[in-house]
C-alpha cells in the first residue's frame, strides 16, 4: 500500500510545481534520488506557457511510469479528482524581493540564455522589469504562476488546492522543516530528503536598502502567498507531530543528516566519519579528468 493519511489506497504520482528560482534545482535532485527512474524532470524552455488540469490528466494518464514529475508549466489547477492517478502536489514560494535578487544573478551568469540581465546593472534590470513592465507578469508574480495566469491577487484557487490535502505549500525559506513533513507523512514516497545545497546564484555585485525598497514597492502584491504558505506549514506541522518535542526532534536528525550529506547523489558519512569515500574521490577525479 502506498503511504497515505487519507487512506486512499491508489499509487501516489506527485507533481512538483516548479516555482522559478524558488529552490527548485535541490528539490530535483532530492526526487531523482528518492524516485530514481520515476522521476521526470520536465525542464521548460517556455517558461510562460503552463499546462492547465486537462492538459496534466493527460500527460499522467499517458505516462504511469512517472511517479514524481518537476515542470514549470504546472500550476496549482491540477486534476486532484482524476480518475486515472492519485495526484499529490507540491510547491515552494520564496520572499518576493530575494526571489527576484536572485533570478536576476541566474540570469546574469547563465549563459545558455541571452538575458537583459547579463548587460544590466541591478537597478536597470528592475527598472526594465518592474517599472516598465518589459516581462511576463508570471515571472515575477508567484500567485499570477500557481494560479496558472488567472491573478496577481485573488488566493482562492490556491486556498482551495490546499483544502483538497492534495496539495502542500511551503516556504523555501523553511525547507528543512516541510521536509521533516514530508518524511513523517509520505515515508515510502520520501525516505530521506536531507541535502546539499546546488545552483545557489553567483553574486558579483551588492544590492543596496534602496533598490530593496524599488523591488518590494512593485512586488509586495506577492506577499500574501508567502503569508499562506506560512500559515499552512504551521498547520502542517502542528498536525504531522504530537508534540513540540517530537518536532525538535526529527528537525534535529534531519539536520544532523544534512551535515554528514557531502553529495546529494552519495550516502551521507556515517557518525564520526571525516574522509570522503575512496569510490567517490575516484569519480570525481574521472568527472574531471574527461572535462
Amino acid at each position: 500500500m502506498a503511504d497515505d493519511p487519507q487512506n486512499n489506497t491508489s499509487e501516489l504520482t506527485w507533481l512538483h510545481v516548479h516555482v522559478p528560482k524558488a529552490g527548485g534545482s535541490t528539490l530535483r535532485h532530492l526526487m531523482r534520488r528518492n524516485f530514481g527512474d520515476a522521476f521526470y524532470n520536465a525542464a521548460s524552455l517556455l517558461e510562460t506557457k503552463q499546462y492547465g488540469r486537462v492538459d496534466v490528466r493527460e500527460i499522467v494518464r499517458c505516462h504511469p511510469q512517472y511517479k514524481c514529475i518537476s515542470d514549470h508549466k504546472f500550476s496549482l489547477d491540477l486534476p486532484y479528482e482524476s480518475e486515472f492517478v492519485n495526484v499529490r502536489a507540491f510547491s515552494y514560494v520564496r520572499d518576493p524581493v530575494d526571489r527576484f535578487i536572485s533570478r536576476y544573478f541566474f540570469h546574469r551568469h547563465f549563459e545558455e540564455v541571452n538575458c537583459i540581465a547579463q548587460r544590466m546593472s541591478f537597478r536597470e534590470f528592475a527598472n526594465a522589469e518592474l517599472v516598465e513592465q518589459m516581462v511576463h507578469p508570471q515571472t515575477n508574480s508567484q500567485i499570477h504562476f500557481l494560479t496558472c495566469g488567472r491573478s496577481t491577487e485573488d488566493l482562492s484557487l490556491i486556498e482551495n488546492s490546499l483544502a483538497t490535502g492534495r496539495a502542500y505549500l511551503f516556504p523555501i525559506e523553511r525547507f528543512d522543516e516541510s521536509c521533516i513533513c514530508l518524511e513523517k507523512l509520505y515515508p515510502q514516497s520520501f525516505p530521506d530528503l536531507s541535502y546539499v545545497r546546488s545552483n545557489v546564484s553567483k553574486r558579483d555585485a551588492e544590492i543596496s536598502d534602496s533598490e530593496r525598497d524599488l523591488v518590494l514597492r512593485y512586488l509586495k502584491i506577492d506577499q500574501p502567498v508567502c503569508d499562506l504558505a506560512e500559515d499552512f506549514l504551521n498547520k502542517t506541522l502542528a498536525s504531522t507531530f504530537d508534540s513540540v518535542e517530537e518536532r525538535q526532534t526529527a528537525l534535529a536528525d534531519f539536520k544532523d543528516r544534512c551535515s554528514r550529506r557531502f553529495d546529494n547523489f552519495w550516502p551521507p558519512l556515517k557518525p564520526g566519519q571525516t574522509e570522503l569515500p575512496k569510490a567517490y574521490l575516484k569519480a570525481q577525479a574521472e568527472q574531471k579528468a574527461k572535462s
